[in-house]
């Protein structure tokens, strides 16, 4: 008589993913020395974030050490957004992490789409920066309102009021999650809004070339402490 095997399958997938996490996370959560405080919680918050992956994306970031969510798989998305997820493993410590992708007007050092940025306003919580693209034969202006969250670890961002974009909607948020003392998990989420303007042939550009490339750079670029050796 054959016997059911979803339920038993289901529980092993679970437990693959658990397991790939904790083996992630729980090594960098610190001696019996360490001071007690916030920072306690937050190996378990990683493990959490890759035990709700599936098991095939966390064996590819494991190997890759970058995957990207199709956009179906990040959120539902409407005709002409782009929605994307991307997780990282950098070769930083944490706050080493953020220090350095805090610097928003160094994207262009592993950006290559970006043709210009300038900061327009510093602000005591992040910035004002005009970005300026070029992807094909199109010439792209928007500028984003960046805020950071130092206790957090996390940086967020949206279109700044009071400019006339050429983008419909940007906005998107970097978190991070210590892995061990001198790893760090980031997840990226990001949204984009083409517009009318735009042709629909950036939205696979963006999700399926672009972000990924721009990911393994981001990557290298932190790794390498704000420099990438090509």
């Amino acid at each position: 008589m054959p016997v059911a095997a979803g339920p038993s399958l289901q529980s092993r997938v679970r437990r693959l993913a658990g397991a790939v996490a904790l083996a992630l996370a729980a090594a960098g959560s610190g001696g019996a020395g360490d001071a007690g405080g916030a920072d306690d919680a937050e190996p378990e918050a990683a493990e959490r974030v890759l035990a709700a992956e599936p098991p095939e994306r966390v064996a590819a970031l494991l190997e890759e050490k970058v995957v990207v969510a199709r956009a179906a798989d990040a959120g539902a998305a409407d005709a002409g957004t782009v929605v994307a997820r991307g997780l990282v493993i950098f070769d930083q410590p944490i706050d080493r992490t953020f220090q350095l992708l805090a610097q928003t007007s160094r994207q262009g050092e592993y950006r290559p789409e970006l043709a210009a940025i300038e900061t327009v306003e510093e602000l005591p919580d992040g910035s004002v920066e005009e970005h300026r693209l070029r992807i094909l034969f199109l010439d792209i202006r928007y500028r984003l309102r960046n805020r950071l969250e130092r206790e957090r670890r996390r940086l967020w961002w949206d279109l700044a009021p009071g400019f006339d974009h050429d983008l419909a909607r940007v906005d998107g948020s970097w978190e991070l999650f210590p892995l061990r003392p001198s790893r760090t998990l980031g997840v990226l989420t990001t949204r984009v809004e083409m517009g009318a303007a735009m042709p629909s042939f950036l939205q696979d550009y963006a999700t399926r070339r672009n972000l990924p490339a721009t990911l393994e750079r981001c990557r290298r670029w932190v790794d390498g402490d704000g420099r990438i050796d090509d």
